[in-house]
């Protein structure tokens, strides 16, 4: 998606870590798995959608988060050399596994990558599936990682140079802004308006919900969001929601226009909980979640993001070597080894490819732009 080093949204080093915020990311891509790893999961609810609005949300979270705190620490009437420190820190840790993984698919043929390379290259993927109206399949969810690329783009050249009085006007403004993109497709009747959501003025709620919670954070604003028993309410009406929406999927009712409104809701139940963990990390959820082998999956959460659909590529030739056969009988059994899998293939990346260039990035900031701040690690996605 992303998003958005290896620490989701925090810092050990700057006194602002939430651990628990690294395993609400590995839950949010194991609903990803959930959604391409079972056909009965997937049947029941949108598990996919999901996962990617929360790691859309916590994208905004985060980025907001290091580019306020660069912005504050910049030279006064020069935000904008906090942009370059910045940009090198994100291309170092996002994009070396992006196009390793990109040159694993195009060697193996994977989704015809050898015919729309240059829109995945490019980040443009997003685009690719709205024009042609076709889904890359194994490549389908390079989406979401096209859509955080851009945002990354767009994004600092706001929050570094806009006055910051005006950043709660703008948050309303793309929370609004994002159903209404969703909704033209349907306006105009368009064939598949399903897909118009993939664009990123279409995704803009999601990042502005986890960008709001950054700013009241850094402001010192978090506790006026409400109490634990408010915040409590929310994340309960967000499980109520999104149980009202699998029921709706299942007794196939859930109309097509459903997503307009759905993702935002969604979106605002995710930031509520974000708030929760934040305000309260003592509290169950919050320890549960930041469980250590949570926290690591979490850590790596973007390997398993790039790799997860491979498995679907390169798992029943290793499944036929290990067993003689392409497929496990049992589908829970299936899911939990291409689970597996993908966990061992993130793993590897992480330690052998993302770490190193994620270090590499932040010498290479500290160098070109005199910036000696070791910075908030940044996310995988």
């Amino acid at each position: 998606m992303t998003s958005p080093a290896a620490r989701t949204g925090t810092d050990r080093s700057t006194g602002f870590y939430a651990p628990a915020l690294d395993g609400l990311r590995w839950f949010a891509v194991l609903a990803v798995m959930f959604a391409h790893f079972s056909p009965t999961l997937s049947s029941l609810f949108d598990w996919g959608s999901a996962g990617v609005r929360l790691f859309f949300v916590l994208s905004g979270y985060l980025i907001t988060l290091l580019l306020l705190r660069a912005r504050e620490t910049a030279p006064a009437g020069h935000p904008g050399s906090a942009l370059g420190p910045f940009l090198v820190r994100r291309i170092f840790r996002l994009w070396p596994l992006y196009f390793a993984s990109l040159a694993v698919a195009y060697s193996a043929r994977m989704s015809g990558t050898e015919t729309h390379l240059a829109w995945h290259a490019f980040f443009a993927t997003n685009h690719y599936v709205h024009l042609h109206q076709h889904w890359p399949t194994l490549l389908s969810h390079y989406w979401t990682l096209a859509v955080e690329q851009q945002f990354y783009v767009v994004w600092p050249l706001v929050l570094l140079w806009v006055p910051l009085t005006r950043l709660r006007t703008i948050l309303i403004g793309l929370v609004i802004a994002g159903p209404v993109f969703r909704a033209l497709p349907f306006l105009f009747g368009q064939a598949r308006p399903e897909l118009g959501s993939i664009l990123l003025p279409s995704c803009v709620d999601f990042f502005a919900l986890g960008a709001g919670i950054a700013s009241l954070q850094r402001r010192h604003r978090l506790p006026q969001i409400g109490g634990r028993s408010l915040l409590r309410a929310a994340i309960g009406g967000l499980v109520g929601w999104m149980l009202f929406g699998a029921l709706l999927k299942i007794t196939d009712r859930q109309p097509a226009s459903w997503i307009i409104f759905d993702a935002t809701v969604q979106a605002a139940g995710f930031a509520a909980l974000l708030a929760y963990l934040l305000l309260f990390p003592e509290s169950r959820l919050a320890r549960f979640l930041a469980w250590g082998p949570f926290a690591y999956l979490g850590r790596i959460s973007y390997g398993l993001y790039i790799w997860h659909n491979f498995a679907h590529r390169f798992g029943p030739s290793l499944l036929r070597r290990l067993t003689g056969s392409n497929y496990l009988a049992d589908e829970s059994a299936h899911v939990a080894y291409y689970v597996v899998l993908t966990i061992a293939a993130a793993s590897l990346s992480y330690h052998l490819l993302e770490n190193p260039a994620r270090r590499l990035g932040h010498r290479l900031a500290s160098r070109l732009f005199r910036d000696p701040r070791p910075g908030p690690v940044p996310s995988p996605s």
